[in-house]
């Protein structure tokens, strides 16, 4: 488990630019453990590995709720943030786009291009596991075309490549680094820091969440997301998901943590610096 970190596989993915990425910057010296889903790369921290990196939300697509439910009863903590620009390209090996009669494409890249997909009207779209398997499907296939992300264009030659087909020019995905310790690092005083918090809804009372929010507002502390997700234990009952301005060693963050956990089951998953946008 030395010296190892989880990722969404395979090579070539946007989890892998945004591990390198960490990695660089941070000087660690990790070996890169693929895994075939989100959620046996999650199961594997703490065990085969130390940390994992994992996409957590789309600036289109929203929130993965793969990751929120894993996060629900995993003991897992975030210790740190990162945002990569996602940029999508068709590619293809005939010249003519009237000419494509089927387009390799993985079903969330199809999510944040359907705009431009949408003018392929005589094509077949053919959905793939991976972005690295949809332009491995495309060899040999002279009249198909593959939607790939624009970090792979180096890798191949093609005759046609049509970039920024996402339907956001400026769309980023937001990667969260998730370790099976809470990070114990010292605050830096001149860093700006988030904190992510699930509020479980154990308990069926009313104004939850009204009750909730109100320990922030009157101490104006500014909540910068929340999400909620089904218990699975009938309708109308929600776990949320908070993430917040400030450190939870903050003395008004610190005071409203307290208040909410007087009444509330309350897991705090983690302070960290807030991330810049990465240049791949």
């Amino acid at each position: 488990m030395l010296n190892k970190i989880a990722t969404l596989g395979p090579e070539g993915t946007f989890c892998e630019v945004a591990t390198k990425s960490y990695l660089k910057t941070c000087k660690l010296n990790y070996d890169i453990e693929y895994y075939s889903s989100i959620k046996k790369a999650l199961s594997a921290i703490g065990t085969q590995v130390q940390m994992g990196m994992l996409p957590i939300e789309n600036l289109s697509e929203g929130y993965v709720n793969l990751v929120l439910d894993h996060l629900i009863d995993a003991n897992l903590y975030i210790c740190a943030e990162l945002l990569l620009p996602i940029q999508f390209s068709l590619v293809s090996h005939t010249e003519n786009i009237v000419d494509i009669d089927a387009v390799y494409v993985q079903f969330v890249a199809k999510g944040q291009c359907a705009e431009y997909l949408d003018t392929l009207s005589g094509a077949k779209f053919i959905t793939t596991e991976s972005n690295s398997q949809s332009l491995h499907r495309l060899d040999g296939s002279d009249r198909a075309a593959a939607v790939v992300p624009s970090h792979m264009l180096g890798m191949h030659d093609f005759s046609k490549v049509v970039e920024n087909i996402n339907d956001y020019s400026n769309n980023q995905t937001r990667f969260l680094l998730f370790a099976a310790q809470p990070n114990e690092s010292v605050k830096d005083s001149s860093a700006e820091y988030k904190t992510t918090l699930i509020v479980l809804d154990d308990d069926d009372q009313p104004g939850y969440l009204e009750g909730i929010l109100s320990k922030f507002t009157k101490r104006e502390i500014n909540l910068t997301s929340i999400a909620s997700r089904p218990t699975r234990q009938q309708f109308g009952k929600y776990h949320f998901f908070i993430d917040l301005d400030g450190h939870q060693q903050d003395e008004n963050v610190e005071a409203a943590l307290a208040e909410i956990k007087q009444s509330y089951k309350v897991r705090v998953l983690g302070s960290y610096p807030k991330a810049t946008l990465v240049k791949v």
